[in-house]
């Protein structure tokens, strides 16, 4: 039986996560454009008197301590398992994804092939970060991130962009991934035009931000469905010390620090949000 749609899946794994500490089991599914739908398939109407008022609780104060307590304790149940048609554990995840995921996916790829039509210098002199006298040129704050200059660079950030980009728009809105991408692109390319200067560019540091946002998010809210396991968040923080050193190369260390470090605050100012309500 149908009971509700939510827009943003966490709530509706959350209402599962507390109905399954009464014993009562329901599922989710995707609808055709991404909401997440509760149904209960028990034929006993007890029960389902008991969902429909809980329910009504529910929707009053999602953020009651109750539903949160309940996210905790029933975490490993239900917390990842996430449609397959939709997000897949898998970093190569190429199922469908948000329309701000993809338009940032074609335009850096686009941008990567106009590279070798025009070169880098044409492409910077239009779209890199402003030199003196381009200050009013606004686009330029943020351009860089779309710009990258080697196959491996745009396969790294596209891969971890589409994954975890494509999880954040599904799990928690296509406003939510604008605001961490803008902010995060717009301070880590600051940062990095500062330290060496404007001919860089490269995603990387909306795509570090990306990664400390949903760690940091996921490990605080299980039942919000975003996942970035603690091994991986051990590794990225080694390869952005190990970039300082200058063993792997010239790549933007600052962007990417400053990225991770937007990220996180993103998160924190999101769960912080959430426990005032």
């Amino acid at each position: 039986m149908y009971l509700i749609s939510f827009k943003q899946a966490e709530f509706a794994y959350t209402f599962i996560d507390y109905m399954a500490t009464k014993d009562i089991i329901l599922r989710t599914e995707l609808d055709k454009d991404g909401n997440s739908q509760l149904f209960f398939d028990d034929s006993c109407d007890d029960k389902l008197t008991i969902v429909k008022q809980e329910l009504e609780q529910y929707i009053q104060n999602p953020y009651d301590k109750r539903y949160l307590d309940a996210t905790w304790q029933k975490s490993n149940n239900h917390s990842f398992k996430l449609p397959a048609k939709k997000l897949n554990a898998g970093i190569l995840n190429l199922a469908p994804v948000g329309v701000i995921t993809l338009i940032i996916t074609i335009v850096c790829i686009a941008l990567y092939g106009l590279l070798f039509i025009f070169g880098p210098t044409q492409i910077l002199t239009y779209l890199g970060y402003p030199l003196p006298g381009q200050q009013a040129q606004l686009w330029r704050y943020i351009t860089p991130i779309f710009i990258h200059f080697s196959l491996l660079h745009i396969v790294f950030n596209i891969m971890w962009w589409w994954y975890l980009g494509g999880m954040i728009e599904h799990l928690k809105g296509r406003f939510k991934l604008i605001e961490i991408t803008v902010i995060s692109g717009l301070l880590s390319n600051y940062a990095q035009a500062s330290i060496s200067g404007p001919d860089f560019g490269g995603l990387s540091g909306v795509v570090y931000a990306l990664m400390g946002y949903v760690w940091l998010y996921g490990e605080t809210r299980p039942s919000s469905g975003l996942r970035f396991e603690r091994a991986m968040i051990i590794i990225i923080i080694v390869w952005l010390l190990a970039g300082f050193t200058g063993i792997l190369g010239p790549i933007a260390n600052t962007a990417h620090l400053v990225g991770l470090i937007v990220g996180l605050l993103l998160a924190v100012k999101d769960i912080w949000f959430i426990k005032k309500q």
